[in-house]
């Protein structure tokens, strides 16, 4: 969508896409939820946000490609989030943002807008849990957001894992079944939704691409 841009006293003025009122209006929506049954505890080191959060479980493993001795989703002590580029579907949707970190703490389970999997984002205990998070936008009316996230335990990530397959399968999405954990799908709210996950250990990596009926 084009820019608009307003005269006012002969400085221009910028007005966000309807992508990016998007974003935002789902960071402030999803800050609401947080604040109902969250304790987030915030930790800025080098550049990097670190949220934490307070709750079980076991579940399938899947491991990602990269080398199985070597934490795939940190690199000289700091998370690794995906630039834009290396989001999925990049060349179509062609992401834009800055590997902004202001997204709020989040159970595993919540995917989607919250109307599209509504059932994912039920209030309840979580396991406790440090995660990084960012966001990104298109023009073209299509959200991305990557959650890595550590928990105490293998067992306490499994269990996140399995919970967040159930809440997948109920949204409507199939898992796709190779090599990454990968599910697609039409939601609730109509809108098209794909998720990758992969876990190595005890953390977990959740990618999220959500694109409006009308975009696809």
């Amino acid at each position: 969508m084009a820019e608009v841009e307003e005269l006012l006293d002969e400085v221009a003025v910028r007005m966000p896409t309807a992508a990016q009122v998007r974003v935002r209006g789902r960071r402030r929506t999803l800050r609401r939820r947080a604040a109902l049954g969250v304790a987030v505890t915030a930790v800025v080191a080098g550049g990097a946000v670190w949220v934490g959060a307070p709750g079980g479980g076991a579940g399938r493993e899947v491991r990602p490609a990269a080398s199985p001795t070597a934490n795939p989703f940190k690199v000289g002590g700091m998370v690794r989030a995906l630039p834009p580029e290396e989001m999925p579907e990049a060349g179509k949707w062609h992401w834009k943002g800055d590997e902004e970190q202001d997204e709020p703490d989040l159970a595993l389970p919540a995917v989607g807008e919250p109307d599209s999997c509504p059932g994912s984002y039920a209030l309840r205990k979580v396991p406790n849990q440090v995660q990084y998070a960012t966001s990104y936008y298109s023009d073209k009316g299509a959200t991305a957001r990557q959650r890595v996230t550590e928990y105490d335990s293998e067992n306490a990530a499994g269990g996140e894992v399995a919970r967040l397959r159930g809440v997948l399968a109920e949204c409507g999405l199939r898992d796709h079944g190779t090599g990454v954990e990968h599910w697609s799908g039409e939601t609730k709210s109509s809108s098209w939704l794909r998720v990758d996950v992969k876990r190595w250990g005890k953390w977990v990596s959740v990618v999220e691409v959500e694109a409006e009926e009308s975009a696809r």
